[in-house]
């Protein structure tokens, strides 16, 4: 063979490789995987481990528990642990199938269906009780419309990597930010995908371990379990994936009351708000207003085809480049963001600003095309300025409004190790200090002990040290966090963490 030709075969086996990369969709229309096909999948998908930005959550138990021989080949042709997790059950055989757990997924082997679907991935995302009540699909936001909700951009490569609907499932539900645990997350019917904050690569939910449970002796760490309902209640998710995670910017704050008696939620781009007695309205918040640091005096009309004159009062008013006005109307227009309170103006070399009621605009020539027009984060001022206020619990121990949250920090220990218990308490948002929480816990021989926290800080949390508690493997240890107010009522909540790996 010539050069030439070799240099032509070579270049149409990588148009090749290309085109079935780009051809995600075309895994959904597959309707059989031979054997040939399952030995070569996970060398054709993921050989390259290292740039898929997949990986399994952190913190997992040591293997005690090996692949059946029956769903091994199925098992490494979807990317077996780096994708799937580690087996957390045996094979068992229930109703003429046989059913493996994973920690983020559960196989299943169906003898009695057609050889094309004997083996499937086990619907686990239906268990966890999460289907919206509306879908949300937007032209604006980028990715892929399966089901009626969008696969969004973040997560579409993985998806169709995995095999897209075949064995991924359906999408049970829009991506949503959890403020809670700090990060994106979509939920299928068969798996689960979530990128935190502090990273870019995409992890899977423990589908399987927080289905299996204690049933397989597993707990899984507190950021990846699978959140049951979403954070930020309707119709503020619904306003939130309306306009854009890259619009509005990650929460800062749960749902709260402000001291206007308005509900509120703070993002770091913009605040919506709404009134109780009409909670389906959400608007946005005079975020500029607040922070009062970029209003300016009214202006005069400029001659410019590149802007236009929003007139404020008495024939004065400000002068709105035409791309700004633009882009604002993918997201609501003036509606969204107010009447303009300046004129464009430069607080660095190559950084131009505009503010409006809502928020400000920030073109900066100094960062990529495509992220050079977006929302300045004014977010986190505000936040600071109007939010982060400190309230004393001691002064009226009312609990009426407090928001009492409890973590550990593992959520298994084993027999030799201490466990420290965390509490963070606040009112409406506003951290509580001075508040003694009690824990009660529950030993493995049924006796309670009980002992008291320090003070909460000003920040409002408090944790202290439990001693190493000998008990077998796999014990759960249940306990409470309690406050009590002046006329003796309690304030409970509940949580457990396991022994693992004692001797």
């Amino acid at each position: 063979m010539g050069l030439k030709c070799f240099l032509r075969s070579i270049l149409f086996f990588l148009v090749v490789l290309i085109s079935i990369s780009l051809s995600g969709c075309d895994w959904e229309k597959s309707v059989l995987i031979r054997k040939v096909e399952l030995r070569n999948f996970p060398n054709n998908l993921f050989a390259n481990k290292s740039h898929s930005g997949i990986v399994s959550a952190e913190g997992q138990q040591e293997e005690s528990f090996r692949i059946d021989p029956l769903f091994l080949e199925f098992y490494n042709a979807l990317g077996g642990a780096d994708i799937l997790g580690q087996a957390i059950s045996g094979a068992e055989k229930s109703d003429g199938r046989i059913k493996q757990y994973l920690e983020n997924a559960s196989m299943v082997f169906d003898p009695q269906s057609v050889d094309s679907e004997r083996f499937q991935l086990e619907p686990l995302g239906l268990e966890l009780n999460i289907l919206e009540a509306q879908d949300v699909g937007s032209a604006e936001k980028e990715g892929r419309i399966v089901n009626g909700k969008l696969v969004i951009s973040e997560f579409l490569d993985i998806y169709e990597r995995i095999g897209g609907a075949r064995f991924v499932g359906k999408p049970l539900t829009e991506a949503r930010y959890n403020a809670d645990k700090g990060r994106i997350e979509q939920y299928f019917e068969n798996l689960g995908f979530y990128k935190l904050d502090v990273e870019s690569r995409i992890r899977l939910m423990p589908y399987g371990a927080y289905i299996c449970d204690s049933e397989c002796r597993y707990r899984e760490v507190s950021a990846a379990i699978p959140a049951k309902q979403p954070i930020l209640p309707d119709p503020f998710l619904m306003k939130t994936l309306e306009l854009g995670l890259e619009f509005v910017g990650k929460p800062l704050t749960g749902l709260h009351y402000a001291s206007d008696g308005m509900q509120e939620v703070i993002f770091e781009n913009l605040v919506l708000a709404a009134d109780p007695e009409n909670p389906g309205e959400v608007r946005a918040r005079p975020l500029t207003e607040k922070i009062g640091n970029h209003v300016q005096d009214l202006v005069s009309p400029q001659d410019s085809p590149l802007s236009e004159f929003i007139e404020i009062e008495g024939g004065k008013g400000f002068n709105v480049p035409i791309f700004f006005i633009d882009y604002l109307e993918k997201f609501g227009g003036m509606q969204i963001s107010g009447l303009p309170i300046s004129e464009v103006f430069s607080p660095e070399v190559g950084v131009y600003w505009q503010c409006f009621a809502n928020l400000c605009l920030q073109f900066d020539l100094n960062t990529d095309n495509d992220q050079r027009l977006r929302p300045v984060p004014l977010g986190a001022e505000y936040k600071a300025k109007v939010y982060d206020k400190i309230k004393d619990f001691s002064a009226n121990q009312s609990m009426e409004k407090v928001d009492l949250k409890v973590w550990e920090k593992g959520t298994f220990v084993s027999a030799e190790e201490s466990q420290e218990i965390h509490v963070a308490l606040y009112e409406n948002g506003i951290p509580l200090k001075n508040c003694e929480p009690i824990l009660i816990i529950t030993m493995p021989d049924g006796s309670q002990r009980k002992t008291y926290f320090q003070p909460s800080s000003e920040n409002g949390r408090t944790s202290l040290s439990l001693p190493a508690i000998k008990a077998p493997n796999g014990t759960l240890i249940a306990y409470q966090i309690c406050l009590i107010d002046l006329d003796g009522e309690e304030h409970c909540v509940g949580d457990n963490y396991l022994i693992w790996n004692s001797d």
